[in-house]
């Protein structure tokens, strides 16, 4: 068992790992969390919902990571209806990332 999952996080470490800077912990979490609410919700989520994640920190710090995914083109914004709300998508770049994760829980399953 434990070396199943040691397994997957050397080949997540590897697939997921770019020449870019990689992605913080709490930026991975709150990554997850829009994928999570994505499929739950029909792809609906908007940027209030994350800043009200008080668990994972404060909102002046959810919004300065939320930049950072947006900056790192994993996440993008898009206007409502509501001037006030943006709502979030997430890129190609966040969709190849959990694709690669998911090819490491694949092989390490395999293995």
């Amino acid at each position: 068992m434990t070396n199943s999952y040691l397994r997957f996080l050397r080949l997540a470490d590897a697939l997921t790992r770019s020449h870019e800077k990689p992605l913080d912990p709490l930026s991975k979490d709150i990554l997850e969390h829009i994928l999570k609410s994505m499929i739950l919700n029909e792809n609906k989520i908007v940027v209030g919902d994350i800043l009200s994640l008080n668990n994972l920190g404060s909102q002046a710090t959810l919004h300065k990571r939320l930049h950072g995914l947006i900056d790192g083109g994993y996440i993008k914004l898009k206007s409502t209806d509501d001037g006030r709300v943006k709502q979030i998508e997430l890129t190609k770049k966040a969709d190849k990332y959990f694709a690669n994760l998911s090819q490491a829980i694949e092989k390490a399953a395999r293995a």
